[in-house]
């Protein structure tokens, strides 16, 4: 299945009614990678009034409103996520309260729309899962067949010369029947394909 997805981390910084949220984004694989995360956010923003955070990590679903009044942080920003299709995902919002309360709504608001707009603003990918595939061709033929690999949103890993052409590419898995065909057509029979292995690859985001 296809998820929302980014590398490394993002972090964005608002005011809303004189309080401050600053929004960390982080890529998280375990339960204990986004322990390990939000125990390092904490650290850093000790003084902070509250680290109300939710993450995605496949099976796994977490979250926290951190002393927020129950309901209005943690659960609104993974409604966030799963909305977006967000997975391997932490989200960490951080408060700094500015002396106006904000009431319930106006919380689930305001965490809700913190990681709804860093997602917006994050360099985040489509994470596919993919056919890692090697496509052995004659010389002349390779320049059709690397044509073909991409035209179907393959992403060109290797080139290989000894023996012939060989092209070790990725692409997304239902993109597979239509390569098989394209590939022998193409090469009027002569070429072959191999399926290495699946692993999910990353692809940018029509936004």
């Amino acid at each position: 299945m296809d998820y929302l997805g980014l590398q490394g981390s993002f972090r964005r910084r608002e005011v809303i009614n004189k309080s401050v949220f600053i929004t960390t984004l982080v890529r998280v694989e375990t339960p204990e990678q986004a322990a390990e995360e939000i125990k390092k956010l904490r650290k850093e923003f000790s003084d902070a009034t509250h680290n109300c955070y939710a993450y995605a990590a496949g099976q796994f679903r977490k979250s926290s409103d951190d002393g927020e009044p129950a309901g209005t942080a943690g659960q609104p920003m993974a409604e966030v996520l799963k909305k977006r299709g967000a997975d391997m995902m932490l989200a960490v919002v951080t408060r700094y309260f500015g002396g106006i309360k904000l009431g319930a709504s106006g919380l689930i608001s305001a965490y809700s729309g913190c990681v709804a707009r860093a997602l917006d603003e994050a360099p985040v990918k489509i994470y596919r899962l993919s056919a890692v595939v090697k496509a052995e061709t004659e010389y002349a033929l390779s320049r059709a067949a690397e044509s073909l690999l991409l035209s179907l949103g393959a992403q060109i890993d290797e080139r290989q010369w000894e023996g012939g052409a060989q092209i070790i590419a990725a692409l997304p898995a239902e993109s597979l029947p239509a390569l098989e065909k394209g590939l022998n057509e193409k090469t009027l029979g002569k070429g072959k394909l191999r399926v290495l292995r699946e692993e999910y690859r990353a692809y940018p985001l029509q936004r």
